[in-house]
């Protein structure tokens, strides 16, 4: 056995004891999984949340493909200590033949389990019911005499072949294969598979570099990187039809709505980036021949990608940053062109954590340290200059979330001091919130609108906060002005403001999806709110591509900048998107293939545009990054130069 089959197995360990601990945070039911959990550990919500999708396309495949071949057999390659041949049993399917293929050791280990639970051992000792064995996927006329003379599987019944993050981990040649073979083998079948995609993004560097430091790398990723290639091997050796989905479509059309809003409600989240990376970066895909159909339906195409313009970068430069963090605000200085940043999440001494600090970046990306202060360790507030006072102004964020931060924070730039107001929304001040878009409406007024709350609901609300003028020994003070509420709750959005409009960019709405409309203008002219009113733009040619957690910059020449992002309905991360806003048509720039030793992953980071040169214009990016599900927390150590 090589070292990178052991490795293999060491997965499973800990995969089972991340899915128990999301059943017993009441994800979703299994009885049996404590069974085979011999250590179990406490996991993250965003972990939790992985868990539960994967378990959720994987119960639909079998829904749906025991509802039409009850009288079936089903084989599990790389089974692990899957449990669902219990549950399937517990729920009466009893005409399934079901048979489990793994590593030696592993098929040992299970068994001693089942064993020592007299349950479990009732079940899998039914007359024709269950078959636990070892073998090599790799060697194909040894499987064969095991599944067809030791076993007596029956090639032409109906079959349901699973590799549940298994194949993946095969060499390219025998996977591809395996893949043939069971076509050629089976005459009715649907071939399940739930795996990796997309190597070449920044999350998918992270989530490569993951398994190459476990020493099972992905073998076949970046062979079929994407749903297209998926498709085309599944076609092209032997099976009749295919359908794919990544999880985020999974999600958004085949969960019920009712059971995604139980879900949302079990714990408190603020991950969203981390969890639809991952989901972006999986696949369910079914694969049938013969009288058997795909479990999975055809997809509804709901955007295709050759709607959107793309076009290379000019360039793309990473050059070393100390700016290790995410969720932080900045504005730009008044100084050199530098920037301000101001908390959010990274690396400490004593470990990752919220951090307490003002610094001052430079475009060369040194820093200076200007002042730390416990009141500043917030996450997904917003920041702002007010250049008449020379004071910072923050405002809102959460340090967890659960706890919603509205109050006011002036730091006086000059004597690196801060002072603090707070209020009540029944004074007059808007609900506490964190991941709200904000822009600087001159001289002194700062927008405020949506965001997430105390309940972790997107706001609807809007607000302008006016910072009244002060001596300069005096602390200053506010009026909160209430503007024209959204069509509906969005955060993670952005606002800017351009031509005395606000124009609010992307989002995430309730439903946990981008935004739509991406874009929305209102005037700011009017002293009533009921006299604003938000339009959507009407584009001539596509609209950006959908996407949250970005940054949106205005140049004097008239156009809005959308930089990075998240996006759950776009089979690419977010690349630069130039906006005419005099014209209402875009140009999407797509982000060049990542390096797997310097990943940048573009949210939940800062932006500022450079000097403008005859041949482009620069866009710079400080800090960002994301926790990746399983693989860790990755924070850019890079700050990135663009040029488009």
């Amino acid at each position: 056995m090589s070292s990178s089959d052991v490795q293999v197995q060491g997965s499973n360990d800990w995969s089972i004891a991340s899915k128990l601990s999301t059943v017993t945070a009441g994800y979703y039911k299994d009885s049996f999984i404590s069974c085979f959990a011999q250590k179990p550990a406490k996991r993250s919500s965003l972990i939790h949340r992985g868990y539960y999708v994967r378990a959720k396309a994987m119960h639909y495949i079998f829904e749906k493909f025991l509802s039409q071949y009850a009288k079936s057999q089903i084989i599990s390659f790389g089974a692990g200590f899957d449990t669902s041949f219990f549950m399937l049993r517990q729920q009466g399917y009893t005409q399934c033949q079901y048979v489990e293929i793994d590593f030696p050791d592993v098929v040992a280990k299970k068994w001693q389990l089942i064993k020592n639970h007299p349950y479990c051992a009732e079940l899998a000792a039914e007359k024709n019911a269950y078959q636990l064995v070892a073998a090599d996927l790799r060697n194909l006329p040894s499987l064969t005499k095991l599944l067809f003379e030791e076993l007596s599987l029956n090639p032409l019944l109906p079959s349901l072949l699973i590799s549940e993050c298994a194949i993946t981990y095969m060499d390219e040649t025998s996977s591809s294969k395996l893949i043939e073979w069971c076509a050629g083998t089976f005459s009715n079948a649907v071939f399940a598979v739930y795996e990796q995609i997309r190597p070449s993004d920044g999350f998918g560097r992270v989530m490569q570099q993951h398994f190459i430091q476990l020493s099972i790398p992905l073998l076949s990723l970046p062979i079929y990187p994407n749903q297209e290639c998926q498709r085309n091997r599944y076609l092209r050796r032997g099976w009749s039809s295919c359908e794919i989905y990544d999880i985020n479509e999974f999600v958004r059309q085949l969960v019920p709505l009712d059971e995604l809003n139980r879900m949302r409600k079990l714990e408190t989240f603020d991950e969203y980036e981390g969890f639809n990376e991952k989901c972006s970066h999986y696949v369910i895909l079914t694969a049938a021949k013969g009288i058997c159909t795909t479990p999975l339906p055809p997809k509804e195409q709901e955007i295709k990608d050759n709607l959107f313009v793309t076009t290379n970068p000019i360039s793309w430069q990473l050059k070393e940053s100390s700016i290790q963090r995410y969720g932080q605000a900045g504005c730009p200085s008044l100084v050199n062109g530098s920037m301000w940043i101001v908390g959010g999440f990274g690396a400490r001494p004593q470990g990752h954590g919220r951090l307490d600090d003002l610094i001052r970046v430079h475009r060369d990306g040194t820093t200076e340290l200007q002042l730390k202060n416990k009141r500043l360790a917030r996450m997904y507030h917003s920041l702002h200059l007010i250049e008449p006072i020379s004071r910072l102004v923050i405002y809102g964020g959460r340090t967890h979330p659960a706890m919603a931060l509205g109050d006011v924070g002036f730091i006086d730039i000059k004597n690196n001091e801060t002072e603090w107001l707070e209020g009540q929304p029944e004074n007059g001040w808007p609900e506490p919130r964190w991941r709200h878009a904000s822009s600087i409406i001159p001289p002194c007024g700062i927008f405020v609108g949506g965001g997430c709350g105390r309940q972790n609901n997107p706001l609807t609300d809007c607000w302008v906060m006016r910072v009244l003028p002060v001596s300069k020994s005096e602390t200053p003070s506010v009026n909160w002005e209430p503007f024209v509420s959204l069509p509906s709750g969005r955060h993670s959005a952005t606002a800017s403001y351009w031509q005395n409009l606000i124009v609010i960019s992307g989002g995430l709405d309730k439903s946990e999806m981008t935004s739509q409309p991406q874009l929305l203008v209102s005037n700011t002219g009017y002293s009533s709110s009921s006299q604003q009113k938000w339009i959507e733009p009407e584009w001539h040619g596509p609209p950006p591509i959908p996407r949250y957690s970005h940054q949106a910059l205005i140049t004097a020449d008239n156009r809005l900048i959308l930089v990075g992002g998240i996006s759950t309905c776009h089979t690419n991360s977010p690349g630069v998107c130039v906006i005419d806003l005099l014209k209402w048509t875009c140009v999407e720039y797509t982000l060049p293939i990542q390096d797997i030793k310097q990943p940048v992953i573009l949210a939940s980071f800062n932006a500022q545009l450079g000097e403008e040169e005859k041949d482009g214009t620069k866009i710079l990016c400080w800090g960002g990054g994301s926790p990746c599900f399983s693989f860790g927390t990755h924070l850019n150590n890079v700050f990135v130069e663009i040029k488009i």
